[in-house]
């Protein structure tokens, strides 16, 4: 039987989804790496012992490893960032597939995003600044919505467009910026680039770039595969219906909804779900962290070369394994899981001394694998697929 991996942050992303997912892929044959909601904002950082590195944003983080990408229907296509991953990974060696139904985020998308959180200041919701919220809630409209599959490949198209990106800036985008509390007195700068023509056509143009390396498909190109790893972004305390952490969740489905979604439309496959946690918990921005500890990083010389504060995110925390919060997610992802396979993976093992540090002692990455009922534990050590050490049989 065809196989599927289902690799899932538990936490507040950042666990280590990146390494799981190049871990599956090269461990399999004939693999394809689906992207099964959020967006660019997802940024997931691979490590190979060849000393290869990349901090994946659209490109599925199985690229390394051999694997095709398909860009999933819950998935938020930004033409703006794709160009930019493509022009640093260079001539791509892997196939991209884009689902038909894919959400374009425009420049307004991104620019309401960033101006919003700008005028919240103490009170931001911690985004990334690349406009999903923003993006989800235009599209909820229909005669603002531009999908992918829409897209039509002739140079007589760019104008037809360019008028209808127009049409959005000038209705759409200036009520929403008014609800924003966004206005010429306070954002000046907000009212110059949204007029500003050349953003529009330079967004055109890597639309059409984007578009000449990834074919139009829709989910049947798994079937295709031998080998599925769903690679899903943030974690399952940001996930949309989390209402317990309102405000500083994302937009979509960050568990195996989507994926379910998907899967019932397929043919049947032997299904691993891998929930991905560090042997610590972090957060990355504002928003309720119970467990959080200043000391943490001082006490294991904890760092992260990949995140890092910035504008928009606000600072990197740390905090104690909470083990009450990780069994509840579980819990209420369950639901979706149907009779799937468990696993857990611990990262960062090589931080805590191999350890899953909580605030009322320590415990064996095992230990929590079994009170999960897991399968199987993955138990990495480094930031490499290589680092990673399996055991079956929890």
């Amino acid at each position: 039987m065809k196989k599927a991996y289902a690799v899932i942050g538990a936490n507040f992303g950042d666990e280590g989804k990146g390494l799981m997912t190049d871990y599956f892929c090269r461990n399999n044959a004939n693999t394809i790496n689906i992207r099964t909601n959020g967006g660019a904002q997802a940024g997931h950082t691979v490590c190979t012992a060849k000393g290869e590195r990349h901090v994946f944003s659209h490109i599925g983080a199985g690229y390394f490893a051999g694997a095709d990408t398909y860009l999933s229907e819950f998935f938020i296509v930004n033409p703006m960032l794709f160009s930019k991953e493509k022009n640093i990974l260079g001539d791509l060696k892997q196939k991209i597939f884009t689902d038909e139904r894919c959400r374009l985020t425009l420049p307004c998308d991104m620019l309401l995003n960033q101006f919003a959180e700008r005028i919240r200041d103490e009170k931001r919701h911690g985004s990334c600044g690349t406009g999903i919220f923003e993006t989800i809630t235009r599209c909820g409209i229909p005669e603002n919505r531009i999908l992918y599959g829409e897209i039509k490949d002739t140079p007589d198209y760019i104008p037809e467009l360019a008028e209808k990106i127009k049409n959005i800036n000038q209705g759409y985008c200036l009520e929403r910026a008014e609800n924003l509390g966004i206005t010429r007195e306070n954002s000046p700068e907000f009212f110059e680039l949204l007029e500003n023509e050349n953003i529009t056509l330079n967004y055109i143009n890597d639309l059409f770039e984007m578009r000449k390396i990834c074919r139009v498909c829709d989910e049947k190109i798994i079937e295709n595969y031998e080998t599925a790893v769903f690679e899903g972004a943030q974690g399952l305390l940001l996930d949309r219906d989390r209402k317990d952490y309102f405000p500083h969740l994302t937009p979509t489905n960050t568990g195996m909804k989507n994926i379910r979604d998907i899967l019932n439309r397929l043919e049947k496959r032997d299904v691993e779900i891998c929930y991905v946690t560090r042997s610590y918990f972090t957060r990355h921005g504002a928003g309720r962290f119970d467990t959080e500890c200043k000391a943490l990083k001082e006490i294991y010389n904890l760092y992260d070369s990949t995140n890092v504060t910035n504008e928009f995110q606000g600072n990197f925390r740390y905090g104690w394994f909470d083990l009450p919060e990780f069994m509840n997610s579980l819990k209420i992802d369950g639901k979706y899981a149907e009779k799937d396979k468990i696993s857990i993976a611990v990262t960062h093992l090589d931080m805590t001394d191999g350890m899953v540090v909580c605030p009322t002692g320590k415990l064996m990455p095992e230990d929590i694998a079994y009170m999960a009922r897991a399968i199987k534990v993955y138990k990495s050590f480094g930031e490499t697929a290589e680092d990673i050490q399996e055991q079956e049989k929890i």
